[in-house]
């Protein structure tokens, strides 16, 4: 039976990192399905989602363990079963950096039970007036029966006290 393994890896930037890691997974009989990898704070950041027989599920995980330069972390995934499906939308945020932004807004969405898909932020210096601005772009889920017009109200609210522009996205 084929495995599931969900990897976080972090290490020093450097070209072929992605190569390696790409090559061990292949050398295992892996296969590599989804990820979503950055470069952050002078680090390659990433996580992965490995497919593998069952028979070769534990040498690669000692594999992918002793990539040089690269901490990495295997967490076991489960194969996607029939689940009831989820009404997807997304969420943007910009507006003047400030701690507290992110808690702020996604504390609203969790209290509404909305769940996250992705999400992914930055912070930025303003062209015009050199201060920080910040922005966050997020795909959110959510069962049908959830009042869409409660999650934009609570956003509303949110929006008014940190000053920031809030808009959700059909």
């Amino acid at each position: 039976m084929d495995g599931v393994l969900v990897l976080t890896i972090s290490g020093q930037d450097r070209a072929g990192l992605v190569e390696k890691l790409a090559d061990v997974i292949a050398a295992h009989g892996g296969n590599w399905e989804h990820c979503r990898m950055a470069h952050l704070a002078g680090r390659f950041v990433g996580l992965l989602e490995v497919t593998v027989a069952g028979e070769n599920q534990q040498e690669l995980e000692v594999a992918l363990r002793t990539i040089s330069d690269l901490d990495v972390m295997i967490a076991a995934g489960t194969t996607c079963s029939a689940v009831e499906p989820l009404r997807q939308f997304d969420l943007e945020v910009v507006g003047s950096d400030q701690p507290g932004i992110v808690r702020d807004v996604f504390k609203a969405l969790a209290l509404a039970g909305v769940n996250v898909e992705e999400l992914s932020t930055r912070a930025y210096s303003a062209p015009s007036s050199g201060g920080m601005l910040f922005e966050a772009k997020a795909r959110l889920a959510c069962h049908a029966e959830i009042d869409r017009d409660d999650i934009r109200s609570r956003l509303e609210q949110i929006a008014q006290d940190v000053m920031v522009d809030i808009q959700i996205l059909d």
